[in-house]
């Protein structure tokens, strides 16, 4: 089957090239295992929308093949001397991503920086998830336009609210418009708002990434030095497997992880005190203890966390003696360890 496959791969063009992905020479090794062929992908530049591409091209002419069921593409980004530049004045920039959607990334994010905030330090956060911008209504800037900097037009104010310093493509759009946008705008948005935001001096900025692993993890990493990458999830399987993805990816753009947080850990009802593990429980622990990094906690679903994000009260300002206000406060001294020990 391996010659079949190479036979199909020597007929997928390289972006923008007029060589076969084969003699472009970006194949590297090729395994089948009942069915499921996986490729390595040898990357010679770290374009993000050349290796969108390729995701799709190879995948769907290999699937081609009787008796293939699945690819897997392992793909090896190329070596950089040097390493992204460390934007001024802020100190640390802290990563959120999960790998998929509707684990309570967003959620995570904005406490985490509000639990920052109460300890003392100057925070911003940066709404990287363009096609879906949580972090406005969250906030309770929903509907707050954004400002030229008066003192330097070609810069942006951020919005203020809660002592956080916050950009977001929601606060640029109509409140119900779609983003339908190619990865180079993608890009360009994600570079604008690292360095054409007044952030002025911040101890953290949180960057709130869009589920998965693309053109905006990309340009973060390239644009500028991540101090570290937090993953979210769920302790249910299915989280997980996407975790491990986020993961992977994060070592190989050498983002230090600084830990995992086991978001909707389980549920106490409020009547009786009986605890269910809905999506079951302890996942997200293993997986630290697997891959090696900190543990930062568990948070429980309760009804607090999303009255709260509807109504722009994150919990830990609505209800900050609340066990879930706390476990993130918790969360958020571990992160600050972590840093301090690195």
């Amino acid at each position: 089957m391996i010659d079949k496959i190479k036979e199909e791969l020597n007929k997928v063009f390289y972006p923008g090239k007029t060589n076969s992905v084969i003699k472009e020479g970006v194949i590297g090794n090729i395994t089948t295992e009942d069915g499921v062929v996986s490729i390595e992908l040898l990357m010679k530049e770290d374009n993000p929308n050349v290796i969108q591409l390729l995701q799709k091209s190879i995948p769907n002419a290999v699937k081609k093949i009787e008796g293939v069921k699945d690819v897997n593409l392992i793909i090896n980004l190329p070596k950089h001397d040097e390493e992204p530049p460390k934007l001024q004045n802020i100190r640390y920039i802290l990563a959120t991503t999960s790998g998929k959607g509707g684990v309570g990334k967003s959620t995570v994010s904005v406490n985490l920086a509000i639990s920052l905030s109460k300890f003392g330090y100057k925070v911003g956060l940066l709404d990287a998830d363009i096609y879906g911008p949580n972090i406005p209504r969250m906030m309770g800037i929903d509907g707050i336009p954004v400002a030229l900097d008066p003192k330097n037009k070609d810069k942006i104010l951020p919005i203020v609210k809660y002592g956080i310093k916050i950009i977001s493509i929601g606060s640029m759009i109509p409140k119900d418009a779609a983003v339908i946008w190619r990865g180079p705008l993608i890009n360009q948005v994600i570079k604008q708002f690292l360095n054409d935001v007044t952030w002025g001096e911040l101890d953290f900025l949180i960057v709130d990434l869009p589920p998965g692993t693309g053109d905006a993890q990309l340009t973060l990493a390239q644009e500028a030095k991540v101090s570290g990458g937090i993953i979210v999830t769920t302790p249910q399987n299915v989280a997980l497997d996407d975790a491990a993805k986020a993961y992977d990816f994060f070592v190989k753009l050498k983002v230090p992880v600084v830990g995992v947080i086991e978001n909707m850990s389980y549920f106490v009802c409020p009547k009786c005190g009986y605890r269910s593990d809905i999506f079951s429980h302890g996942g997200g622990e293993a997986f630290a203890k697997k891959t090696k990094i900190p543990f930062l906690g568990e948070i429980p679903i309760d009804i607090q966390i999303r009255e709260g994000g509807d109504e722009g009260s994150p919990v830990s300002i609505s209800a900050p003696d609340s066990v879930v206000a706390k476990a993130f406060a918790d969360a958020a001294r571990s992160i600050i360890e972590t840093l301090k020990n690195a």
